[in-house]
């Protein structure tokens, strides 16, 4: 059985699309889909310099930066979905750009999952020199099925 990784990186149209075809699958295989958040460290730096958007008790939650951005993917699944509650786990990782590749693999090996959905950006050949293409990484390194939108 297949268990499938989303990738959510910018929350896009593509994204939203890509997360519907990654809930029919997960659905049809019977197994739950993992929803990977990957976040930079400026974007966590950004929420915890401003104030908290939701109306949460800091106290209750041992990381309400965290819970945020589990929030804000949940609300993406559901916007996406149109509602729908599909059987998924959400996971927040913070990673620089650099290292996403190997935080998307890290995550699919954690999780067992054999089938990475992902929204790849297109770049010409010197944007890939200059700041390496994290499709093609995956693409290389995942030994399993990947499921690729372009945007």
């Amino acid at each position: 059985m297949e268990q499938g990784l989303f990738v959510v990186i910018e929350k896009t149209d593509a994204e939203q699309e890509l997360l519907q075809e990654a809930a029919a699958f997960s659905e049809s295989e019977g197994s739950p889909l993992v929803v990977l958040r990957l976040l930079t460290p400026e974007d966590v730096q950004a929420v915890e310099s401003a104030e908290l958007t939701s109306d949460i008790d800091r106290a209750q939650f041992e990381d309400p930066v965290d819970h945020q951005f589990e929030e804000e993917t949940e609300a993406f699944i559901q916007d996406a979905l149109d509602g729908a509650e599909p059987n998924h786990e959400v996971d927040i990782r913070i990673e620089s750009e650099g290292d996403r590749a190997t935080a998307i693999l890290d995550a699919a090996a954690d999780h067992d999952c054999d089938h990475v959905f992902l929204v790849g950006k297109r770049r010409s050949p010197t944007g890939k020199a200059l700041f390496g293409d994290l499709t093609q990484e995956i693409i290389l390194d995942f030994d399993g099925t990947i499921t690729l939108s372009m945007d």
